[in-house]
């Protein structure tokens, strides 16, 4: 199982525009934790991401994900707003539509991998708005394969 981690989200009319947490996603953050697989148990994994608004208002993320013993492999998003609270999206290695809710300070992200495993992921932004928690349930059949826990601070 190809075990990615990701983060991102909607649309920012302007700079300081937008809730906490989507202005942390604009610029760079790095990420590193660990993957709990399981089958395969635990192994450590970083990312790196580039974030920014295109023309349309959607938030397009550029990221490199390294996970122990596989190689890197870039993942790319594009979010917006669709009503409220919701946003929905694409990531490179989904199948079908990324959705979720937003809030000031939290994300709720539920999309499909291509390789089948049903994603749930939450981030939380931390006080301060420099650092962020991110976890991510897998699962398979209704069963729980795989979780990821790391966590994500703003470079610049």
């Amino acid at each position: 199982m190809s075990v990615s981690v990701a983060l991102a989200f909607l649309s920012l009319a302007a700079p300081g525009i937008g809730s906490p947490l989507e202005r942390f996603f604009i610029g760079t953050t790095e990420g590193s934790g660990s993957v709990d697989v399981i089958v395969s148990g635990r192994h450590a994994m970083r990312d790196h991401t580039r974030g920014r608004m295109d023309s349309g208002g959607a938030l397009l993320l550029d990221q490199i994900v390294e996970e122990e013993g596989k190689p890197a492999r870039r993942r790319t998003w594009r979010l917006v707003h669709s009503g409220g609270n919701h946003i929905t999206g694409t990531i490179s290695d989904v199948r079908g539509a990324v959705a979720g809710e937003i809030g000031e300070t939290t994300l709720h992200l539920r999309y499909r991998l291509e390789e089948g495993p049903l994603v749930e992921q939450w981030v939380a932004l931390h006080p301060g708005g420099r650092t962020a928690r991110n976890r991510m349930t897998f699962h398979r059949f209704g069963l729980k394969v795989a979780t990821v826990e790391s966590e994500i601070r703003k470079v610049e």
